[in-house]
């Protein structure tokens, strides 16, 4: 399967893109570190997804040959994060558009270009986990359609403008993702996420006013970026390497 048939547009340019084929090599060198959260890779190019449930293949039956192809990939990797978390769980179907997870469990998905990502915890340990891979981004030019203004302003401050864009846009997902389920309607859409910089990443939470608030951490991967976010996590969340806290930052060479 190629990158054009599983994404629908053409790869970034050359001098960002590296072969779908080696993104989760990159991906596992940047993956969340959390202690109590277990985190997923899979990839089209591995063939037949080797760790999905019977259910959930019935369930992707259903589906457009594009769709069925990303959510295969995704119940895979959402498998893999599931073993990592040491959370045994039957299939992960789909309560409308998020995947429905076991009583006790919360998680997140997300794929591009044929590579899929998720995180997953007992809500134990988190309240709520989002998480986003993104490749290009919206333009800078559209950056008024999902950021607020004190948003916009840490893009114009930018000269990478794109590079930013894409990390506050990968940063917006992965918070939606988290936030949504325990305030509904209250959060529409990406605008209605507020974004405020911290070392690492950002603090995320609704816009319209006080609320549950989501620590969202960004790592670039070649050619676009990976991004989290973890809301209500318990103190110490960080693995014993203590890399990945609230405040630390890993760097991709």
């Amino acid at each position: 399967m190629t990158v054009k048939s599983v994404a629908g547009r053409r790869p970034a340019p050359a001098r960002d893109w590296v072969p779908v084929q080696t993104l989760p090599r990159h991906l596992h060198r940047v993956r969340p570190r959390l202690r109590g959260v277990g985190f997923g890779i899979a990839s089209v190019h591995e063939g037949p997804p080797p760790a999905v449930h019977e259910a959930e293949l019935a369930l992707a039956a259903q589906m457009p040959p594009a769709r069925r192809a990303d959510f295969l990939v995704g119940r895979c990797a959402l498998r893999r994060a599931l073993r990592d978390a040491g959370i045994a769980a039957g299939p992960v179907l789909r309560e409308g558009p998020r995947p429905k997870f076991p009583a006790g469990v919360t998680g997140s998905v997300s794929h591009s270009r044929g590579v899929a990502v998720a995180v997953v915890a007992r809500t134990a340990e988190v309240a709520g986990l989002g998480v986003d891979l993104e490749f290009g981004g919206p333009p800078p030019a559209a950056a008024h359609l999902v950021l607020g203004p004190a948003e916009r302003d840490l893009v114009s401050a930018s000269a990478a403008a794109q590079r930013r864009m894409l990390e506050l846009y990968a940063a917006k997902e992965a918070a939606f993702k988290a936030l949504s389920p325990l305030l509904g309607a209250e959060l529409p859409g990406l605008r209605a996420v507020r974004l405020r910089p911290r070392a690492g990443g950002f603090t995320a939470g609704p816009a319209a006013g006080p609320g549950p608030e989501a620590l969202v951490t960004c790592r670039p991967v070649p050619g676009g970026m990976l991004a989290w976010a973890v809301l209500g996590g318990r103190d110490g969340l960080e693995g014993p390497d203590g890399r990945d806290g609230p405040d630390g930052r890993d760097q991709v060479d």
